[in-house]
């Protein structure tokens, strides 16, 4: 604890050493003191009093009982200089008890009280006032110090309690706005709610208390999932349990308001009671997070013995509306990133549209005409395959970017077979799973073995009609079938064709064996099926 300097000694002690000295001087005027000895005497003791209070040096007196004492013995003197109790100088006796009430011990103002008894006692014996009056007189000072007293000692302490409130308020927050400032420069809600646990652990826990446990919870479908864990015990919980087996955070979550409880051992389920065997957890607090309105989860703070006190639920609250913001905003710079990524791909979209499209569509239908006008060369013909699938390329790109979200496989293969079957003439039939989603990776080279296999079935075997299938029961399966002319496989391999190289290539590259089944006038089958 610091100690006062001299200035705030002297400007504390000023009031009190004014009324001595003005005390003093009014012996002194006219008709003057009736025992000019004990005046000195008392003046010489008021001296002394002054005197040890500035050399000091600023340093608070290990007790107030020594200083009121002399002081008290310096009024005792100066009363009988005037002449007794009925001069009136006796009042000064309850200064001390005023000073010692606004900057001592209790214990000090029940000797002040005493002492100032003492000393009225004795400068009533001294001038021979002793009577019943003076009996009375004892009592009613004494009565009227004791209350003065209290009263003092009361007000004090509700100004204490009200400025170490105050201090602890502006701690708590100075330690939110610290929350804050931290949570705001995390970009992922794994370490946004790991941190809110982590402060949660120090900011709910105010000296004294015996917080044991910070938690995050993440409510996905009625379950408990654990996002983060502190404890000081170093006891952790499971990974996820049902919401029912702890009755209070259910409480939180279908409330959505802040629950704060004792812990009742038999009502939790076997993780959580699992958890109180081996902590001693007792009592708990739980705040529900909900960014923009949803829930996401619950912040949790435990104990044991002591019920978690309404300042802490209060810091948990405070630090949960954070989370709250933190979350959204995560939220918000996501769907910002995810609008300019989607524009972004539309712009791309619309420039291949008209640019390169455009001219590859050009391409394409010059090829086709040449071919068609007689030039029957396999150079030309080569070159009319390899324009419509570049342009068949360039239209897939373009239907991909323009797309906000990512395709499920069933809905493009179904765009790509239509696309196709369109352009090339043919009849299409479709029995695809629903909602099939695999990685980009893998429906890009599904998508490109069934453009191949069908512009195949096209332009060498043709077809008239085509079969595609997708299959999700167990592993993956994918077939392709046509009634063309059909071929011998083992050939088309020898002779090193290109499209069912390729073909097997893709299907290699995402874990998956392509098979060809064909027989010539009887069709081909294309099967991709996942080990």
């Amino acid at each position: 604890m610091a100690h006062p300097d001299l200035r705030e000694r002297l400007a504390s002690y000023l009031p009190f050493a004014v009324v001595a000295v003005v005390g003093q001087l009014s012996v002194a005027l006219p008709p003057g003191p009736s025992d000019p000895g004990l005046y000195v005497a008392s003046s010489l003791l008021l001296i002394v009093i002054l005197t040890l209070i500035v050399v000091r040096r600023g340093m608070p007196p290990r007790t107030f009982v020594v200083g009121s004492a002399l002081y008290m013995s310096s009024v005792a003197l100066l009363t009988l200089a005037s002449g007794g109790m009925g001069s009136g100088t006796g009042l000064l006796l309850f200064m001390p008890v005023v000073g010692v009430a606004l900057y001592g011990k209790h214990w000090e103002s029940v000797v002040c009280v005493g002492v100032m008894l003492a000393a009225i006692l004795a400068v009533t014996l001294a001038s021979s006032e002793l009577g019943a009056a003076t009996l009375r007189r004892l009592f009613l000072t004494a009565a009227i110090a004791a209350m003065l007293s209290v009263a003092i000692h009361v007000i004090r302490g509700r100004l204490e309690e009200s400025r170490a409130r105050t201090e602890r308020m502006f701690r708590h927050e100075e330690a939110l706005n610290a929350a804050a400032r931290q949570l705001v420069q995390l970009s992922e809600p794994p370490q946004i709610t790991a941190l809110g646990a982590q402060l949660a652990l120090g900011i709910a826990s105010p000296p004294g208390s015996e917080i044991l446990r910070a938690s995050y919870f993440r409510i996905e479908d009625d379950t408990v999932v654990v996002d983060a864990q502190f404890d000081q015990l170093g006891i952790l919980v499971a990974e996820r349990w049902p919401l029912h087996e702890h009755p209070a955070v259910q409480r939180a979550v279908e409330s959505l308001q802040p629950v704060a409880s004792q812990l009742d051992f038999d009502g939790v389920g076997p993780t959580v009671r699992a958890l109180l065997q081996a902590s001693g957890v007792t009592h708990g607090a739980w705040v529900p997070v909900c960014p923009n309105g949803q829930l996401h989860g619950v912040l949790a703070i435990a104990s044991r013995g002591e019920a978690i006190p309404d300042e802490c639920v209060e810091r948990c609250v405070a630090l949960g509306h954070f989370l709250e913001l933190a979350l959204s905003n995560w939220a918000a710079h996501r769907k910002l990133k995810e609008q300019a990524k989607t524009e972004e791909r539309r712009r791309i979209a619309r420039e291949l549209h008209d640019g390169l499209a455009h001219e590859l569509a050009f391409i394409a239908s010059k090829t086709r005409g040449a071919v068609a006008g007689g030039a029957t060369s396999r150079e030309a013909r080569d070159l009319a395959g390899a324009a419509d699938r570049a342009l068949d390329e360039a239209r897939r790109a373009i239907t991909v970017l323009s797309v906000a979200e990512p395709q499920s496989l069933d809905n493009a293969i179904s765009q790509t077979v239509e696309d196709l079957g369109s352009r090339l003439g043919l009849a299409w039939e479709l029995r695809l799973a629903d909602d099939v989603h695999v990685p980009g990776e893998v429906t890009e080279n599904l998508l490109r073995i069934v453009r191949e296999a069908i512009t195949n079935a096209a332009n060498h075997g043709a077809s008239e009609h085509v079969r595609v299938s997708l299959e999700q029961s167990g592993q993956l399966r994918l077939v392709i079938e046509d009634d063309g002319c059909g071929f011998d496989p083992d050939r088309q391999v020898a002779a090193g064709g290109f499209g069912l190289l390729s073909m097997q290539e893709r299907a290699a590259r995402v874990g998956a064996v392509l098979s060809v089944d064909s027989v010539p006038e009887q069709g081909t089958r294309v099967a991709v099926a996942f080990r």
